[in-house]
């Protein structure tokens, strides 16, 4: 999780093959209505975001039915969004935590993509800080994407020690 520009996509990707699991981008959740809104620079509201929170729930409660492991790309911007895609369970939070210049610089070079440098103030200003009661594992954003999710599984592994075995056998679990 994290606002735009924050290498969600990137990581998850990474980390998705590294955990040999699924993966899906919360991006190609929005419904067409919400993705013609940002391009034309308007924020979303949290009616706008209910759909497509629903739509990510639907996905994380496919992957625990199924018992498949997924990395899932989202904002999360609000703390009530957070405990809504927590609150099946099984579910595990990543904060990419990337300061605003440097944000801003990687949005300013990002191409193809509908969410732009303008847009970012308003989902930093709808962003909730994380508390310490939130099941969140905070990274360092400024890393390669590699030593992102190095030290993504070394916390991970802290708390999951079954991490350390493969897939079939987290999985049979």
């Amino acid at each position: 999780m994290g606002v735009a520009g924050s290498g969600k996509t990137v990581v998850g990707r990474l980390l998705s093959e590294r955990l040999e699991s699924d993966f899906l981008e919360g991006d190609r959740r929005h419904p067409l209505s919400n993705i013609i809104k940002m391009l034309s620079q308007k924020s979303l509201q949290d009616e706008d975001r209910r759909q497509w929170l629903l739509e990510i729930e639907d996905d994380i409660r496919r992957a625990i039915t199924q018992n498949r492991e997924a990395v899932i790309t989202c904002s999360a911007l609000k703390a009530s969004y957070r405990r809504q895609l927590t609150s099946l369970g099984q579910v595990q939070l990543v904060w990419l935590n990337v300061p605003e210049p440097e944000l801003e610089l990687r949005l300013a070079n990002r191409l193809n993509h509908y969410m732009k440098l303008e847009m970012l103030h308003s989902q930093i200003a709808s962003f909730e800080p994380i508390s310490p009661e939130e099941n969140v594992i905070a990274v360092n954003g400024l890393l390669m994407p590699d030593e992102i999710v190095n030290e993504l599984l070394e916390k991970a592994m802290q708390i999951f020690p079954n991490m350390k075995k493969p897939w079939w056998q987290r999985c049979a679990e």
